[in-house]
């Protein structure tokens, strides 16, 4: 007797748990159509100091889009930019950014609904830029 009362118990118990591990683990209903963003790249002028960010996110709406733009020079955060929508799959962006050759640029592109992509450059001397 004793061991159906137990065995009952570690069903119940077993369940329970699997019951939490769903409810924890499925992922909240606007990242199921939801993606980050698909590419960054870069390109840098340096005689205009002037980055330039081409971002691609496709099947954006006006309820999904790249909402934030976050970028860095040699690892500080120089800029941020919010949008409340995008233009088009594939667009870019053009910041002032003041650099020398050696200077590593990063910018972060960030998915409104989930996600994020980054991409990143070595300055170089006038038209030899580096993507890493």
């Amino acid at each position: 007797m004793r061991l159906k009362k137990s065995g009952g118990k570690r069903i119940i118990s077993i369940g329970i748990l699997l019951f939490a591990a769903a409810v924890f683990l499925t992922p909240y209903p606007g990242a199921l159509n939801a993606h980050s963003p698909g590419e960054v790249k870069l390109d840098y002028d340096l005689p205009a100091q002037t980055l330039q960010a081409t971002i691609t996110h496709t099947r954006f709406s006006e309820g999904h889009y790249i909402n934030k733009v976050e970028i860095r020079k040699n690892g500080n955060l120089v800029s941020l930019q919010e949008y409340k929508s995008q233009p088009s799959e594939t667009f870019t962006y053009s910041y002032k950014v003041t650099a020398v050759a050696g200077d590593v640029l990063e910018v972060k592109a960030y998915c409104n609904k989930f996600g994020s992509r980054e991409g990143k450059l070595t300055v170089g001397p006038p038209g030899k830029s580096v993507p890493k």
